[in-house]
């Protein structure tokens, strides 16, 4: 038997053959010919153990690059993506590695696993889509698509494809999507509570759900970066409060993004508040105890009292996360009175103001008196009469 497979990392080209029914390698390194039995039976199982890890540990202690480097021929989406949440895992936090990994396991596995990244095809992930749609909602779908466009565009970047072929489905979110209406109340993710039911709710609250919810309110701060806070954090005289970490399932960890690692203001009611609540759990680390006296292990058990409070005194179900978009959509409402946006936008720990606009711009409202002077205003400046 004589066979021979041709695999490429980088500039490095090996043949594995088979010789005597043992593969063998032979290729060329420092105008060097090398060339060596891996007295490994020559099966599909050896062939497959030599392409990702004999070949890898040889490049690596070759070239020095500790960069994963990919075959270029046979290579299954199995393969790839072993190799690719090896890289993954060192790059995220922990829950989100976790989470796209299961995305991967469950949602594209099944389906595409066995396939070599040359063989899918856009008509095949059009299918896959079509077939999640029937199952999921279009946003989870998104989540799903997210990873393998990411798995598929890791491969692009080592040449084991010429394009992403997700490139050309498209999104479910754009797929039949409508236009907006002219309609004052849109039933949106972003859907903040108004100043009557902020009062309703801290009225018909008590204990950490109250003190979460005031605190929220008045800084925008996420639910994780919030149960996170320590005495430490809280600096009175300055009136600020550091926020550099978050909690996930019971770890504490890094903020969202370089960005969220910023301080934020301490209003005046606020400071009332707080002083408050440092008179029952100063003595302890954190601002927020469970009834342990232990840090929350999330904000979840928090988000679900929320949500039976919101039924049991008639108002409309939103996550606690909708804290945070009415802080931002309060303020950024007043912009006309004097609020800063780019200071909006440093409280919710955006990266720049565009952000902020992206997600709240329509809640810069203005009365008509007060539009129609600036249309008059416009007109004057453009007159040519």
């Amino acid at each position: 038997m004589s066979e021979s497979i041709k695999v490429v990392y980088g500039d490095l080209k090996i043949n594995i053959k088979s010789i005597n029914n043992k593969w063998w390698l032979d290729f060329y390194h420092n105008n060097k010919r090398v060339r060596k039995s891996t007295l490994l039976i020559a099966n599909d199982e050896n062939l497959k153990h030599i392409k990702t890890i004999v070949i890898p540990e040889i490049v690596t202690a070759l070239t020095g690059n500790k960069e994963i480097e990919y075959f270029k021929k046979d290579l299954t989406l199995n393969e790839f993506s072993d190799k690719f949440f090896n890289v993954y895992e060192n790059t995220v936090r922990d829950h989100v590695f976790k989470s796209r990994k299961a995305h991967y396991e469950l949602k594209i596995k099944p389906y595409f696993g066995n396939k070599t990244l040359n063989s899918i095809s856009q008509l095949e992930l059009e299918e896959w889509q079509n077939l999640l749609l029937k199952k999921y909602a279009s946003r989870s779908v998104v989540k799903y698509r997210s990873v393998f466009y990411s798995i598929l565009d890791k491969a692009l970047v080592n040449d084991l494809i010429k394009y992403n072929p997700l490139n050309r489905v498209k999104s479910p979110l754009t797929i039949n999507k409508k236009f907006k209406k002219l309609v004052d109340n849109e039933d949106d993710i972003v859907n903040p509570f108004n100043k009557d039911e902020i009062l309703k709710i801290l009225n018909n609250t008590t204990g950490n759900l109250h003190y979460f919810i005031f605190i929220m309110f008045y800084t925008g701060i996420r639910p994780g970066e919030l149960i996170s806070l320590t005495w430490n954090d809280i600096d009175f005289k300055k009136k600020r409060a550091a926020v550099d970490k978050t909690t996930v399932n019971g770890k504490v960890g890094d903020v969202k993004t370089q960005s969220s690692v910023r301080y934020i203001d301490i209003l005046p009611q606020l400071e009332i508040k707080l002083k408050e609540l440092k008179n029952i759990t100063g003595n302890y680390e954190y601002l927020l105890l469970n009834q342990s006296k232990k840090p929350f292990y999330s904000h979840d058990i928090l988000n679900l009292k929320f949500k039976k409070i919101l039924k049991e005194i008639g108002i409309k179900e939103r996550s606690i996360y909708n804290l945070r978009h009415t802080f931002a959509s309060h303020m950024i409402s007043n912009i006309q009175n004097g609020v800063d946006i780019l200071w909006v936008s440093k409280m919710l720990g955006h990266k720049d103001v565009s952000i902020t606009l992206k997600v709240y711009a329509k809640f810069i409202k203005e009365d008509d008196n007060t539009r129609i002077k600036k249309i008059n205003d416009l007109d004057i400046i453009l007159d040519i009469n």
